[in-house]
């Protein structure tokens, strides 16, 4: 008995010491550069920062007291440099994808371009990916065709239900409306169809809330890569969503497999659509279903938080409100704009342009870390050697709130600084700016799509409604994660009583 407790206790002490010194050494090897002492020792205090709900303003705060490059975990930093940023994204950048990625895998073994991490079967997947996103292939349900079929959903769906008036109050959340908005266009472009969020006014299969719910998860694995993985294995992917589930992503695993699975068929006739570019460019089964799952995903969330905070500073800024509102009304009285707007008629408008460049900046629909890993050799990044395998995180929020870049007013949602700017200013804020649809190697494909969306949705919307928010003292609750996760977005809609006509 005495000898087994000697034992146990000499194999706890080597492990303590074997903890330790794997501690010392994570220290050592970037203990040069600055960054929260805790953070140094454990990938803890990322992964409680994650987990607060306010993920951004403390990734935002570490830059302003450490610097453009800051240690956050024992191997992970850091950078708010657009410079660096853009400089791992390059076409011809040995930097590689890095363990954050692994978050993104949706079904277990396999991949998808988002948690790919190999440089060649990126490049080599994202070409297949390029035709569709090129819309080439989409005539008759081209991107402009299928948007403005959703707007139209989304008009009528407010028409019919959410209009305020005197003697009747509907109230509306408004980020689940756009949310359906999203999800229907993403239908329309890709299978030649809307889900049918919008004609239903419901949340099919519970898919927001199961998403929204699942969030705090999907941080916490992109802080501790080895718990993704972990995930990935038996007996733990008995938890994850499947085909046959009755709600939740599951349902839609389920919707997008029949409908790959007929798209296939031999017998098939050819559709004018997304998944037929894709089908036409060599995509497999399995290439098609992820690519599918990620457009709903990433193509959905992102734009839904980027026309609702747009929106929310727009009705919080009664100037910026009125002049864009302005601006729509004088185009229209022109004859400039149809109905529904075409994406030309939108970039024609420059304060509609400040107003959408301006919302991107001020609220990055993207705050994940995003982080990419050093090659071989190691780097020298703003003046620190970082050794190969390091893992360097982007700093969205903290970029777009850099004084020395946007001004002494950067927290403010100020579109006039998009006019005011000159030549030189206005270069260098567009290039920063177009960081939040990634660079190079990594750039989104999907921003034509999201640009389209954001081009025509608050010239619909404001030709028709006036918005007002029913709390002004706290208008939304937002958890930011790897996305923003927003809720309890209410406003009032009333019809415009101008002469300007939808």
């Amino acid at each position: 008995m005495g000898a087994s407790v000697t034992l146990l206790l000499y194999s706890v002490s080597l492990c303590l010491v074997a903890a330790v010194v794997h501690g010392l050494r994570s220290w050592q090897r970037l203990r040069h550069i600055p960054g929260p002492p805790l953070a140094a020792l454990s990938a803890l205090w990322l992964t409680r920062k994650s987990l607060t709900g306010t993920y951004h303003h403390h990734l935002r705060h570490v830059a302003e007291k450490y610097g453009p490059l800051a240690r956050i975990g024992p191997n992970e930093l850091l950078s708010t440099d657009p410079d660096v940023l853009r400089m791992m994204s390059a076409a011809r950048s040995p930097y590689t994808k890095g363990l954050f990625y692994g978050s993104g895998r949706l079904t277990p073994g396999e991949d998808n371009i988002v948690s790919l991490r190999d440089n060649k079967a990126h490049k080599a997947l994202r070409a297949k990916m390029g035709p569709a996103y090129g819309g080439k292939e989409n005539e008759g349900f081209g991107f402009g065709a299928g948007i403005d079929r959703q707007i139209l959903a989304l008009t009528a769906l407010i028409d019919a239900k959410y209009l305020s008036d005197a003697t009747n109050y509907r109230p509306v959340q408004f980020f689940e409306k756009v949310s359906f908005f999203t999800l229907d266009v993403i239908g329309d472009i890709s299978f030649g169809g809307a889900f049918g969020y919008l004609s239903q006014d419901k949340d099919l299969y519970q898919y927001n809330q199961i998403n929204e719910e699942s969030m705090p998860l999907v941080t916490l694995m992109s802080t501790l890569p080895g718990l993704a993985q972990m995930l990935y294995k038996w007996p733990f992917t008995m938890l994850l969503p499947k085909e046959g589930d009755k709600v939740g992503f599951g349902r839609l695993m389920g919707l997008v497999n029949s409908v790959v699975d007929k798209r296939l068929a031999y017998d098939a006739k050819p559709q004018h659509d997304m998944m037929q570019a894709f089908i036409n460019s060599g995509m497999t089964r399995s290439e098609l279903t992820q690519q599918v799952f990620v457009q709903i995903i990433a193509g959905t969330v992102s734009t839904t938080t980027a026309i609702c905070m747009t929106l929310l500073c727009l009705v919080t800024n009664i100037s910026a409100y009125t002049t864009l509102r302005g601006e729509i009304d004088s185009a229209i009285s022109a004859g400039k704009l149809s109905s529904p707007v075409t994406e030309p008629e939108a970039k024609t408008m420059p304060y509609l342009q400040a107003v959408i460049k301006e919302g991107l900046r001020c609220y990055p629909p993207v705050l994940g870390l995003g982080s990419k890993q050093v090659p071989k050799g190691g780097d020298v990044i703003n003046g620190f050697h970082v050794p190969e395998g390091t893992q360097i995180g982007m700093n969205f929020f903290g970029l777009m709130r850099r004084e020395d870049i946007w001004g002494p007013d950067a927290d403010l949602f100020r579109p006039e600084r998009w006019l005011e700017a000159d030549a030189d200013q206005l270069k260098k804020m567009n290039m920063v700016a177009d960081l939040n649809f990634g660079f190079g190697k990594y750039s989104c494909l999907g921003k034509p799509i999201a640009m389209m969306e954001l081009n025509k949705i608050f010239i619909e919307l404001l030709r028709r409604y006036d918005f007002t928010l029913i709390n002004s003292q706290t208008p939304m609750r937002t958890w930011s994660a790897i996305f923003w996760s927003v809720s309890d977005f209410w406003l009032r809609i009333t019809k415009r009583t101008s002469a300007t006509k939808a």
